[in-house]
């Protein structure tokens, strides 16, 4: 945005001089700012000594600005040390040129101090004694405008009671001199003065004009001309805001108008007459602002440059409108390329912007390679201005696609008064009017209104109008951004998600920043698309070290293993060593950073476990019994490998197992002979469930055991199930279900149990120890043996140990013992009884 504006401080004395060099000094602000406003505030109240002593204090931090020089100069003056104040004005024109307001005041503090030097040379000694500092319109013998007689008596009455602060009797003392002597245009400039400090500013202004109808215009008149137009200008430029709003364009046009006749040389005013005459699609008239703005050499002269060659360019002068683009592209070139500090940075802003503006007119004239080319030397520049240029380099490409496939698009000249109008965004205060400068974008206005509804608190009223600058350009990614941030904060997760389906699938996302759009696709559940983003990102070098952990794990879900992991290092690395001033990651984070790296680097693996009454004990699928066994234990042994390492929340594994029962109770197979192979695949072929589907051959080592084509399904779910290192400990429940049918054989089973309790980390011992006590519900069924479901219920204690953990992964191992007792509830004796299990997973 380009701001332009005025600083008015409420004193005799501009914020902001123009230099005669043309430059245009640094807005005052900061501690500057604030010294000199207590400065002007003590003026305001006469207190002079006061006002004297923070202009001093201003001009040491802000020694560039007239308009501190002028403050204190006012002081001393006001002091009746005329002396003291030519000597500041005289240093002050040395250091910063002729300025047109330090000459003028410099000539009328020399006329004061002639006018008392001649009357203690032509008066008596009473006289001069009364007359000294404050006979400064008094002229000596032989002087043409001598005053003498009542002329003389008014003019020092006048002068007194202005030294004396009494403003209304100076001014009544001054209206009657100049009705005896209308001819002497210093009792003017006291009338001006008088009036303007007893604060009727009507009356000031009206003053110097009627000198200047008599007089003719002067450094003197101009100069307190230009101060009290700046305190009058403020009143019609917040009316001509009010109106604009409002949508009385014609209203805010003449508003404006006026606060310029009271302002001339200020940009705000100029900014809101523009903004009016736009609004009503007057483009002549804005032309014409314009070049009134330009004549008078208001600045930035580049941003009124480019608001000309857009109306020039809605009217259909193309060429006219060049020139002046070519005015302005050099214009804001040469200011950023002089600035020479951090408080310059604006200007680098300003043009950013002016070549997006440029951009749209020529894009929306169908030459959007031109526009790419402007903004092809663009790079990055870390605030709004990317997704400006980001979005109408994405504009400029989509017109390009629909040139080749010979689309035909409106005139030109309509297509710039439509979709290339600039936004002028004023404000004003007490102090005058600034006006910030965008590119177009029908939904500026529901977007700012969403975001102050955002920023009281109210999240309906941000949502609603997020929606209406969507429905106004529904092909602004940035406001779909906001529309899904809107629903977010609004509570709605899936209305955002769907939004970022939308943008997605509109194709927006080209048209946001690489990093920005990594986080839509990601919210879109395109785990590739962001992925593809992130590493856009950080080729760019745009991809801060803090967002390594959402890239990598974009790259895990896409199945895209060894960036993953390499990310995640780098989101480790982040964590455990920030930099100065950032939060470290908090253990929690670094064990699920440490737990993707473990599964995305992991190819390979086996179990081996050891059961007594059956597999219900542990979830998974690694373990199984054969039919019609149970009371007996079982030993089992499984190897898997990932051909396609891992797949994010999806799993691929081709295994081989071996397995058998012993001791057995009851005239049941046990031993050797029930020792049974298997070789399978198996997969998790959904994301968010948490199921999986094993198609083995059973292969019999022993003479007891069946071959057969086994067919399973498993699931398992619950919360708390992960080791934890935010609390020591924590609620957990679990759950698991599994059916098999053995195809040749007819035979079909299942087993299923739910355990609930709270998990305890025992850091005394290891963190890397839990236990967690339960109580569980389970039940079982196998055809082979009969068609009952025995259900039974119980309390149990298992303990984990974790191992194989490294900086970059989370315990890759672990070793789990579980025991339980279950009361049968219905069915045969499966239901009750003691259950063991134990685990090894590496």
């Amino acid at each position: 945005m380009l701001l332009v504006g005025v600083l008015w401080l409420g004193a005799p004395a501009s914020a902001q001089t123009v230099p005669s060099g043309g430059s245009q000094p640094l807005p005052l602000s900061g501690a500057a700012y604030r010294v000199a406003q207590q400065g002007y505030d003590a003026y305001q109240r006469h207190d002079y000594a006061a006002a004297e002593t923070h202009a001093r204090e201003a001009i040491r931090q802000r020694p560039d600005l007239a308009s501190l020089r002028l403050l204190l100069a006012n002081a001393q003056a006001a002091q009746r040390r005329y002396s003291d104040a030519s000597r500041t004005l005289n240093d002050a024109i040395r250091q910063l040129g002729p300025d047109a307001a330090l000459v003028a005041r410099r000539r009328a503090v020399d006329a004061q101090i002639a006018g008392a030097t001649s009357a203690r040379k032509g008066g008596n000694g009473r006289t001069a004694g009364r007359t000294v500092g404050r006979t400064a319109v008094v002229a000596g013998a032989g002087s043409p405008d001598q005053l003498t007689g009542r002329a003389y008596l008014a003019a020092q009455r006048a002068y007194k009671a202005y030294a004396d602060k009494d403003y209304e009797g100076a001014l009544n003392a001054v209206n009657e001199a100049v009705s005896l002597r209308p001819d002497v245009l210093r009792l003017r400039l006291l009338a001006i003065d008088a009036a303007n400090a007893a604060g009727d500013l009507d009356a000031a202004w009206q003053e110097d004009l009627d000198a200047v109808q008599r007089f003719g215009d002067n450094d003197a008149l101009r100069g307190r001309r230009l101060l009290i137009g700046a305190r009058l200008a403020p009143k019609p430029g917040g009316a001509a805001l009010a109106a604009y709003q409002g949508g009385a364009y014609a209203e805010a046009a003449t508003l404006a108008r006026e606060a310029i006749g009271y302002a001339p040389d200020k940009a705000g005013y100029r900014m809101q007459l523009l903004a009016a005459l736009l609004a009503q699609n007057d483009l002549p008239g804005a032309e014409q602002a314009a070049t009134e703005a330009i004549d008078a050499g208001i600045q930035p002269a580049a941003t009124f440059h480019v608001l000309r060659g857009y109306a020039r360019a809605a009217q259909g002068r193309a060429m006219d409108a060049d020139a002046d683009f070519a005015q302005a592209l050099q214009g804001s070139a040469d200011t950023a390329a002089n600035a020479a500090n951090a408080a310059n940075a604006g200007s680098e802003r300003d043009a950013r912007i002016t070549r997006a503006i440029v951009a749209d007119v020529w894009t929306a004239e169908g030459e959007p390679q031109r526009a790419l080319d402007l903004l092809a030397p663009l790079k990055p520049a870390g605030d709004d201005t990317d997704t400006l240029i980001d979005a109408r380099r994405f504009e400029a490409r989509q017109k390009l696609a629909s040139a080749a496939t010979g689309q035909a698009s409106a005139e030109p000249s309509l297509q710039v008064a439509n979709a290339a109008r600039p936004i002028l965004d004023c404000i004003t205060d007490a102090y005058g009017s600034s006006c910030y400068v965008y590119p177009a974008d029908p939904g500026f206005a529901a977007r700012r209104a969403s975001i102050l509804a955002a920023q009281r608190g109210d999240k309906a009223a941000a949502l609603a109008h997020a929606r209406e600058a969507v429905a106004a350009a529904p092909r602004n990614a940035q406001h779909r951004v906001e529309l899904i941030n809107a629903l977010d904060d609004a509570g709605d997760h899936r209305g955002a998600q769907q939004e970022a389906r939308a943008a997605l699938h509109d194709g927006l996302l080209d048209a946001l920043l690489p990093l920005q759009a990594a986080y839509i696709a990601q919210r879109a559940g395109n785990d590739r698309r962001a992925f593809a983003y992130f590493a856009q990102a950080d080729e760019a070098g745009q991809l801060p070290a803090r967002a390594s952990g959402d890239a990598g794990y974009s790259a895990y879900r896409a199945w895209f293993n060894e960036a993953a992991a390499r990310y995640i290092e780098r989101a480790i690395d982040y964590g455990t060593a920030p930099p100065d001033g950032a939060a470290p990651a908090t253990q929690q984070q670094l064990q699920d950073l440490r737990n993707v790296h473990a599964d995305a680097t992991r190819t390979w693996g086996f179990t081996t476990s050891l059961n007594y009454r059956g597999a219900g004990l542990q979830p998974g699928v690694a373990s199984g019994s054969a039919p019609g066994t149970y009371n007996n234990w079982q030993a089992g042994l499984e190897g898997y490998w990932r051909p396609f390492g891992a797949l994010g929340d999806r799993m691929f594994e081709v295994y081989a197992r071996a397995y058998d029962d012993f001791a057995a109770k009851g005239n049941v197979p046990s031993g050797i002979s029930t020792a049974l192979g298997a070789v399978g695949v198996r997969a998790k072929p959904f994301e968010s469930v948490d199921a999986i589907v094993a198609f083995e051959r059973l292969i019999p080592l022993g003479s007891r055991a069946p071959e057969d084509w086994l067919l399973r399904l498993a699931y398992s779910g619950g919360l708390g199930t992960e080791r934890r290192l935010d609390v020591p400990s924590w609620w957990t429940v679990q759950d698991y279900a599994e059916v098999g049918h053995y195809v040749s054989h007819g035979w079909n089973y299942g087993t299923g149990y739910v355990e609930a309790g709270r998990t305890y980390r025992l850091d005394q011992i290891s963190p890397k120890l839990t236990v967690f006590p339960y109580g569980v519900i389970g039940a079982d069924y196998d055809s082979s043996i009969n068609h009952q479901i025995p259900l039974g219920m119980g309390v149990g204690v298992s303990t984990r140990y974790w191992f194989r953990d490294s900086f970059y992964d989370s315990p890759r191992s672990f070793v789990d013992v579980s025991v339980q007792y279950r009361w049968r509830i219905t069915g045969d004796n499966r239901a009750g009884g003691v259950f063991f299990g134990a685990v090894l997973s590496y």
